[in-house]
């Protein structure tokens, strides 16, 4: 009989152990942007550009655990990881939507990041919402973009982190 109870509060255990990543982040697009905003005026001057990205990227927060996520609190927080940067130039993003429901109409339920804020290599808050939502238009903007830094190409990874409340 011992033994029987042991067992069951093993698989009991283990089963909630199994459950440990109910929610999920999904990221669709590429950030592009148009060169042609880099415009110089005169010669001896430097670039005066703010560049926004002219394609979206998408977000996505999803669970395999559907049912008990459909309502779940949950905090996105995002950070970037240099490959070869510049550190002198300013990598910004912002929500600019709030995507769609999955399986109901009306307006996801997400707060804060409608914002640029600058992105550094440690993670910070950027927006939090409940449920699952598909499809959060994410916008990303340059600066401090400078000719003195010559001819580069600049590349830096954007890590999304989700955190379930």
């Amino acid at each position: 009989m011992m033994r029987k109870f042991i067992l069951f509060t093993v698989l009991v255990i283990s089963s909630l152990a199994g459950k440990a990543q109910l929610l999920q982040l999904s990221l669709n697009g590429m950030a592009t942007f148009n060169e042609t905003q880099l415009m110089v005026d005169e010669a001896g001057e430097d670039i005066n550009a703010t560049i926004e990205s002219n394609s979206s990227v998408y977000l996505s927060v999803y669970s395999y655990y559907f049912w008990e996520m459909l309502n779940g609190k949950w905090q996105i927080y995002v950070h970037k990881r240099d490959v070869t940067w510049n550190d002198e130039i300013n990598l910004e993003l912002r929500r600019e939507g709030k995507g769609r429901k999955w399986l109901s109409n009306g307006t996801p339920n997400i707060h804060d990041g409608s914002s640029y804020f600058r992105l550094t290599n440690n993670p910070t808050y950027f927006f939090r919402g409940r449920g699952l939502v598909l499809d959060i238009p994410m916008g990303f903007r340059l600066s401090n973009v400078s000719l003195t830094m010559g001819a580069n190409d600049f590349e830096t990874d954007v890590v999304f982190t989700i955190y379930d409340d």
